[in-house]
Formats: C-alpha cells, structure tokens, sequence
C-alpha cells in the first residue's frame, strides 16, 4: 500500500506554496475526528484553486488520485455552488459539519465550509414540516399494523420512521442530520440541545426500536416528540393527523 501520509505531505507543501491555491481541507472521516481512522481508511481531500488559476494546474493536481488517495479540485466559485440546497450534492452538506480547513489563504475557505454544515435558515422550517410530516406518517402505519398484528411491515415502518425522526430533531435546530456512522459520535460531542430524553436513555429506546419496532416506546418517543414540535411552533402538523390511530389522540 502507498505511503498515504507522505503522499499528502507533498501536497500540502506544494498547497503551502502555490499562491493558486487558496484551500485545502479533509473530507470524510478524517474531516471529522481521528477516531475514525483506522489502518484502511483512505485519504480524501479538497483543494480550492483561485478563479484566475488555469486548467493545467487543476489536472496536474488530479494526479494524486489513486485507489486510497480520492482527490477533488475545484475553483472557488465551483466551491460557493457546491452542495446548495436543493442540488444534486444537497446530500453531501454533512460532510462539512464540524470541519477545518488546513489550509485557507483568504478566510473565505472555513467561512463557506461553515456555512455548508448546516440548514440553511430559510429553508429550516419547510425541512421541520416535511421531516415531522414523514415521520408520524411512518408511526401512524407502524402502530395500525402492530394493531392488526401484522408485526413485521409494523417493524419497517417502525425502522422508516427513524431517519424523518433525526431528521426533524436536527431541523429543529438549524442542523443536518449526520450520516449513519457518525449517528453516535455527533449526539455526544455536539448534542441535541432540545433532545426531550438523557442521551443514554434515548439511544438504548432508538436501538429498541430499531430491534424490535417496540410499540410501547415508539408511544413514549412520539409522546416527546409531540410535545416538543407543539412547543416550538408546528402544533398545526399535528393538527392535520388528528383521528389518524395512535397518532390522532
């Protein structure tokens, strides 16, 4: 295997010194914490060229890419549109959360990594409605086929549910829900600061849901949850599902 730690060294130093290049910064894993790393992960970075930089130097940099080695360059202005809300990368937002640039020769790198790491406020309370819609959609299905003792399309909806769940919870404050493998990580280190449980107690009734669909704590779940989006303004979502089972009471 390549020496991956060199290889980026050699990068860095040639970031350090071509005034073209304005930006450097980890992807993946290594964007987010060490304790990712392991022996196989591979390296992914991201270099940001100024707008005036020529083409060559962008495909003289895309040299580095190999199989452990994933390379992406781009100018500036590519970066400012790269993962908008509502793009085809829109997925890809997370992957900013709680990241650093290495290397930022204008300021504006880490600014726009920033702003790329979490919900845009204009669009926060259209992803809380949608999110919270598709969740109690999810539970009000999971609860009528446990009703009709149809357990196991019960316990899909019950596991569909979840991700609507996070998602809302994370809207709710201007957040982006993290990708699976860092589920975990993010809610101990940067916590939900409205989450309606202690941490532990709600990863043990998540992790319960996910194994069995359990309806009694998919109640207490939804219970919180009602309480808290009525809380905070979206007391008409449940309004719209009122004399739905379960979650029309």
């Amino acid at each position: 295997m390549e020496d991956l730690e060199k290889k980026y060294q050699i990068l860095l130093k040639e970031c350090l010194e071509n005034e073209n290049i304005i930006g450097l910064y980890f992807g993946g894993s290594r964007g987010k914490s060490e304790e990712f790393v392991t022996v196989e992960s591979d390296v992914d970075v991201y270099v940001i060229l100024s707008d005036d930089s020529n083409i060559e130097l962008k495909e003289n940099l895309l040299k580095y890419a190999s199989e452990y080695f994933e390379i992406r360059v781009m100018f500036l202005n590519e970066f400012r549109k790269y993962a908008e809300w509502g793009s085809d990368k829109e997925w890809d937002r997370y992957n900013f959360a709680h990241n650093k640039a290495t290397v930022d020769k204008t300021g504006e790198i880490q600014k726009l990594i920033n702003e790329k790491g979490i919900l845009p406020a204009e669009f926060k309370d259209k992803a809380v409605k949608n999110s919270l819609d598709a969740y109690l959609n999810q539970v009000y299905r999971s609860a009528k086929y446990f009703r009709d003792g149809r357990d196991f399309p019960a316990h899909l909806d019950a596991l569909e549910s979840l991700p609507f769940l996070m998602t809302a919870l994370y809207a709710l404050e201007g957040r982006l829900r993290p990708y699976n493998k860092y589920f975990k990580w993010e809610l101990r280190n940067y916590p939900l600061k409205m989450l309606p449980w202690p941490l532990d107690e709600f990863l043990t009734d998540y992790r319960q849901i996910i194994e069995t669909g359990d309806i009694n704590v998919q109640e207490k779940i939804f219970k919180g949850v009602k309480k808290l989006f009525i809380e905070n303004g979206y007391k008409e979502i449940f309004e719209d599902w009122n004399n739905y089972y379960f979650v029309g009471k």
